[in-house]
């Protein structure tokens, strides 16, 4: 088996998935090119953004594939809804492709996982992350920890508060990094090394598998322990 990831993502999390794979048990070997592909290896690659993998990337990475028969079984496609539905994210992909390569049948899976609705929204799922007791209300923090209490509730059902312009996945950003950076835990998006660690990983884990919560994080947990 053999899998070519392809991530919106420029920066976190494509350097935090082969350490997610990892702790998922999926034992294969990361390979740069498509020629090196024996079995059980698998690329990563970027979108270079979500604009640039609907409209290029992701035809110039099926091509590959089709170019190289045999090589690849799934295709995985990861990318985020924002403000999107995460049905409506998956159809906008399922039709470009259809409309790209009309009537085509491939002999690999195209697997569609969608973050509901960015990458940090599954970051924030980490169990135990929000603080216990009232906190400072100096804090950068507290405006977002009177907002929504993301222990309680789903991270993917939190909102931009009334008033601010932002999207709801910027937000969920400002709120992951405002949070981390009150418990004394450095995160950037280039700089993604202390949530890529295997206790931050099961702590998202356990969410999922203790609440109803992050369903799109749970989708793409349940893809590779199937």
């Amino acid at each position: 088996m053999n899998f070519y990831f392809l991530l919106e993502d420029e920066k976190s999390f494509l350097k935090v998935l082969p350490n997610w794979l990892e702790y998922m048990g999926v034992d294969y070997k990361r390979v740069a090119d498509i020629q090196e592909v024996e079995e059980n290896n698998y690329i990563l690659q970027s979108g270079q953004g979500v604009t640039q993998l609907v409209t290029k990337v992701l035809f110039d990475t099926i091509d590959t594939i089709l170019l190289n028969p045999g090589k690849i079984d799934n295709l995985i496609v990861i990318l985020d809804a924002e403000e999107l539905k995460v049905e409506e994210r998956k159809s906008e992909i399922i039709r470009k492709i259809n409309e790209h390569y009309p009537n085509r049948e491939f002999d690999f899976e195209i697997v569609i996982l969608v973050c509901n609705h960015c990458f940090e929204t599954w970051l924030l799922g980490c169990k135990g992350l929000y603080p216990e007791g009232e906190i400072e209300k100096e804090s950068d923090f507290y405006p977002f920890y009177i907002h929504y209490n993301i222990e309680m509730n789903d991270p993917e059902r939190m909102s931009v508060p009334e008033g601010k312009t932002e999207t709801i996945a910027k937000y969920h950003f400002h709120y992951l990094h405002e949070l981390l950076r009150y418990k004394k835990i450095r995160y950037s998006k280039s700089r993604p090394g202390n949530i890529a660690t295997k206790d931050y990983f099961n702590g998202i884990v356990d969410r999922v598998k203790t609440t109803e919560h992050l369903n799109t994080f749970k989708e793409f947990y349940d893809f590779f322990l199937q």
